[in-house]
């Protein structure tokens, strides 16, 4: 029996052992047949969200190249004749684009100048009258014959002067620019000459040591003058000419001195100035350009007044404003302005300027009349002195 039982549980351990490994494989199967399912449903899944997107890009594309369908209208007609331009129509629209870019251009331009055009800027930039018009082509005056309607614009000028300088014995002025060619030389001469006809006796000296022109305009030797006055022990009776004009007194400069503006800024100068003020009625010193040289900043301060001469349409406001500043800077005091050279023939607000000139110039004076061309007479003495009443040099010294 005990060999039965040892027999039977031999076997039963047998059976028990298969059924434990049996048992163990299908586990592991179960498990890897879950894994396996898992991995399938996910490539599954991935695989119709591909097919999806696929299909709708397929769709999209198929939409952008929908073909274009064309439907016959008519045949083409042979017109006959070639084809031409609308000369006409080009022509007028050429002409309208031009000009509107030429308007454009002149504006622009006008824009980009910055330079004196009317009085109301002058008086606006400056704040200082303007004190005559001098339009274009004024040649020098007592070269011509007869009374020139030119002469109208000194005129005002002088007019303007007498009533802007407040007191008579502010008589002594310089002429100063901002820059050479703007015409101060023919300015002061041509003043002085209708102040000299007004009855004024007048004095021209020439101040710019630089480069003098005064006494181009009179034919005079400039050897002996301003500077051999101020350097040496001549007389002033030595230096001033009379010329062949009634009332017209003229110093030159003399010999051009290496320090000129030493020269001029000195008691003597000063001296100078305060005798000839006491002798003559008008007293108008030539400059060299202020914004050049410091000599014209000397000279208005100097004298009593300083007329500003401006070429129209020439230098831009700011140096015009630097002019006025120069002068101011010295204790110079600006009486007001020449706007010189106008173009009156093409510029409308000046027009009227010759107009008036030409209607109120003398009309009863013989055209053919020719004035004196001595030469200009130097001092004389007191016993060659004529009986004339004409003012002479003899009668300021």
């Amino acid at each position: 029996q005990l060999s039965m039982a040892e027999q039977q549980f031999q076997n039963s351990k047998e059976t028990k052992e298969k059924t434990e490994k049996a048992s163990l494989k299908e586990r592991k199967d179960n498990i890897n047949y879950i894994e396996a399912k898992k991995e399938y449903e996910l490539s599954k899944e991935m695989l119709n969200g591909m097919q999806s997107k696929l299909a709708k890009e397929k769709i999209d594309a198929a939409g952008q190249r929908t073909p274009m369908v064309i439907h016959e209208i008519a045949e083409a007609a042979d017109p006959g004749n070639p084809a031409r331009p609308n000369i006409k129509l080009h022509l007028v629209l050429g002409a309208a684009v031009g000009l509107v870019f030429g308007i454009g251009m002149a504006f622009f331009l006008e824009y980009l100048d910055t330079s004196v055009k009317s009085l109301d800027e002058v008086e606006h930039f400056l704040e200082l009258p303007v004190l005559a018009v001098i339009p274009q082509a004024v040649g020098v005056l007592h070269r011509q014959s007869g009374l020139s309607p030119d002469a109208e614009a000194y005129r005002i000028l002088r007019t303007n002067i007498e009533f802007n300088r407040k007191t008579a014995d502010a008589n002594s002025m310089t002429i100063v620019s901002g820059g050479a060619g703007e015409g101060k030389s023919t300015t002061l001469v041509n003043l002085a000459y209708v102040c000299a006809q007004g009855g004024y006796n007048t004095l021209m000296i020439d101040g710019d040591l630089r480069r003098p022109q005064l006494h181009t305009f009179f034919n005079i030797n400039n050897s002996v003058g301003l500077t051999n006055y101020l350097t040496t022990d001549l007389a002033l009776e030595d230096v001033i000419l009379q010329t062949a004009y009634e009332n017209l007194f003229f110093m030159p400069s003399g010999i051009l001195p290496s320090d000129a503006a030493g020269i001029l800024n000195s008691r003597r100068m000063s001296e100078l100035i305060a005798d000839v003020k006491s002798r003559f009625d008008l007293v108008l010193v030539d400059s060299p350009p202020i914004l050049g040289v410091s000599d014209a900043s000397v000279l208005a301060s100097e004298v009593d007044l300083t007329i500003i001469v401006i070429q129209h349409r020439k230098l831009p406001r700011g140096m015009l404003i630097r002019v006025k500043q120069a002068i101011e800077n010295v204790g110079g005091k600006a009486l007001g302005v020449v706007l010189n050279n106008v173009d009156v023939r093409s510029d409308n607000q000046y027009q009227y300027y010759t107009s008036y000139y030409t209607y109120y110039s003398p009309s009863n004076i013989d055209p053919n009349q020719k004035i004196s061309s001595d030469k200009p007479k130097a001092p004389q003495s007191e016993e060659s002195k004529s009986s004339s009443e004409e003012v002479s040099i003899e009668d300021k010294f």
